[in-house]
């Protein structure tokens, strides 16, 4: 493809924060393909050029891609797009969240799916390792926090659950997908049915822990993550969403 075709991929910018959008619309082109792994972008003053805008802006942009490990830098060379399938981390998936002005709901899906497998094995090793400091904590939580919103409430218990399983990654991981979740707690708390299944869960997952049963722990968490995964992708093909 020629850097003229490249160029004309691209559509007019808005005025503000013209380097985010810049981003925004190469960041979708190379996640859909559009844009090829090994394909080497147009020159940063052909960019600024066609989108109207000082090189500085397309330099902040294209860093920014950088570190987002979509497009590699070679200085006196050029800029060519990466494979996001070999070089992608968490930090991508919090831009892949948001796609063409819209949530991906496939991501959406996929993390959800993700917390599913892995939850369990944290309660798991929570149930296994937890100290008493640990079950005081989770108990004030589950039954002495009732004026907390559920969704918070329900944030404080994998929270302190996490940390309990006395593995580092595991509190690193599960931060990671509270923060891009976050804004879509409302798909699942927003149903009454869905909070009083949390308030069960949290009570269950309690009395495992407390009891010290691992797997006891670990069935509770994984029935309760397929029911949530299930009322998630059931409310995300209802009506204003489509898979």
């Amino acid at each position: 493809m020629s850097d003229e075709k490249n160029t004309a991929l691209l559509i007019p910018l808005q005025r503000t924060r013209l380097h985010e959008e810049i981003v925004a619309q190469l960041k979708d082109k190379i996640i859909s393909r559009e844009l090829m792994p090994g394909q080497k972008l147009p020159a940063e003053r052909d960019l600024a050029q066609n989108l109207n805008v000082n090189r500085a802006t397309v330099r902040e942009a294209l860093n920014k891609l950088e570190s987002m490990e979509l497009v590699e830098i070679k200085h006196g060379d050029g800029v060519y797009v990466k494979d996001y399938l070999e070089s992608g981390s968490l930090e991508l998936v919090k831009h892949m969240l948001f796609r063409q002005g819209a949530p991906d709901i496939s991501i959406l899906a996929n993390l959800s799916h993700l917390r599913r497998i892995l939850v369990p094995e944290i309660a798991f090793h929570a149930a296994t390792n937890r100290t008493m400091d640990d079950l005081g904590e989770l108990e004030r939580v589950v039954f002495e926090c009732g004026e907390m919103p559920i969704a918070d409430r329900d944030w404080r218990v994998h929270n302190i659950i996490t940390r309990a399983s006395g593995n580092l990654l595991f509190v690193i991981l599960l931060n990671s997908f509270t923060t891009m979740l976050k804004d879509y707690a409302y798909l699942y708390f927003d149903t009454p049915e869905n909070c009083k299944r949390s308030e069960i869960f949290h009570r269950e997952i309690f009395q495992a822990i407390k009891a010290k049963k691992p797997e006891k722990a670990r069935k509770i968490a994984a029935d309760v993550y397929l029911y949530a995964e299930q009322a998630m992708l059931q409310s995300l093909a209802g009506p204003g969403h489509s898979m």
